[in-house]
């Protein structure tokens, strides 16, 4: 049996086919995976690179070599919701404590910087600059508890 759905990010829509021996298409490009209850995936025929998802509805996390990835997951044959809220690196990607925030208002930043440290499921999760530009505001604190879409540091 398969499971047939589209994958939204910020590069567009990819046909995703996952079928029940473990390999997953993504745009015709076939992929070996090891699926694990606790949200684990190993990729590739040796299973050597790991990713950690999490979910919630239609929206899953993946960290991935130190990256946080926002996707959106429509099963194939459902009607499609439309969210309002755009992507933005600049926020938590899931409910996570801040465990340190790397910068202050008015520092100056290069697209990939790491500017938060945020902790969710026992994993580091590094938010990055998504520009270039100035720390116009950072709006939360080591021990903050953030939640998804609430921006952390606003850069112009």
């Amino acid at each position: 049996m398969e499971r047939r759905l589209t994958v939204t990010d910020e590069r567009g829509e990819h046909a995703v086919t996952r079928f029940d021996d473990g390999r997953v298409l993504v745009d015709d490009v076939s992929i070996a995976t090891s699926i694990s209850g606790t949200g684990e995936i190993r990729l590739g025929a040796d299973g050597s690179k790991v990713a950690w998802v999490a979910g919630s509805g239609e929206m899953r996390w993946v960290f991935l070599d130190g990256n946080v990835y926002e996707l959106e997951v429509h099963l194939a044959g459902h009607r499609r919701r439309r969210t309002a809220a755009g992507h933005s690196s600049l926020s938590a990607p899931m409910p996570a404590t801040v465990i340190r925030v790397e910068v202050s208002p008015g520092a100056r930043v290069r697209r990939g910087d790491t500017l938060v440290i945020l902790e969710a499921m026992k994993m580091e999760l590094p938010i990055r600059a998504d520009t270039d530009g100035t720390v116009a505001s950072v709006c939360c604190k080591a021990g903050d508890l953030v939640q998804p879409g609430v921006p952390l540091v606003e850069i112009t």
